[in-house]
């Protein structure tokens, strides 16, 4: 069962998820938009639990050597772990390996749509050990795949999430609005940045107050839609 999470229309998200994970099986996957600053966003995910998603989000998305920039630039519309390791300081891929082999994930391959040479949307297909690591040839079938995203995610409305360019906002109200916008729950801020729930709340209502919005979800679409 796919769980949704602030994805403002993931009709494109499913089908994409589809198409892939019939062509070549995966244990968990991802869609996602890519913003202006080259950033994954908007998730909709595909049995991946959000505890998983969301420490990703909070402690390990620097060291992923398949974000949509990295991947980029290795000039590649699908990138395997492997191929994105072997870019990225031994350190950094030693501790993005270790949040994957605490999730029992042995494999990911990502495949990232360009529509006019800008990023726009990507999908993450993760394996755990009952199927093994990506083979070659299961790479390859994926090329295809790669062509059809692309011209499904070009004949969408424009609809790139916007970057947090609100230069009011303090550093801590960013942080909290990136959450908001990933789906977390007061309860998840207060935990992801140790800080009590009454500060939370103080945050939100001033948040609220600087963007002229009356809730979280107009909150996310003023910033980011």
């Amino acid at each position: 069962m796919s769980v949704r999470a602030a994805v403002s229309d993931d009709a494109l998200g499913r089908y994409c998820l589809q198409a892939f994970s019939q062509q070549v099986p995966a244990s968990l996957a991802a869609f996602y938009r890519i913003d202006s600053q080259q950033q994954a966003c908007d998730f909709l995910l595909q049995d991946m639990q959000l505890p998983m998603h969301r420490r990703y989000l909070e402690h390990y998305r620097e060291y992923d050597p398949l974000q949509p920039g990295r991947c980029l630039a290795l000039g590649r519309p699908v990138v395997s772990l492997r191929q994105g390791l072997a870019h990225l300081p031994p350190a950094q891929g030693q501790a993005y390996r270790g949040f994957l082999q605490r999730h029992q994930v042995v494999d990911v391959v990502e495949i990232i749509a360009q529509v006019g040479g800008r990023p726009l949307a990507g999908v993450s297909l993760l394996r755990g050990a009952n199927l093994g690591e990506f083979r070659g040839e299961e790479l390859d079938r994926l090329l295809p795949l790669h062509g059809l995203m692309q011209l499904a995610v070009a004949s969408q409305p424009s609809t790139t999430p916007k970057p947090l360019a609100n230069q009011e906002l303090t550093p801590r109200e960013r942080q909290i609005a990136e959450l908001l916008r990933d789906g977390a729950s007061n309860k998840d801020i207060a935990r992801a940045l140790a800080i009590g729930l009454p500060t939370i709340k103080t945050h939100l209502i001033n948040l609220f107050r600087k963007l002229g919005v009356s809730n979280r979800t107009e909150l996310v679409s003023t910033l980011y839609l």
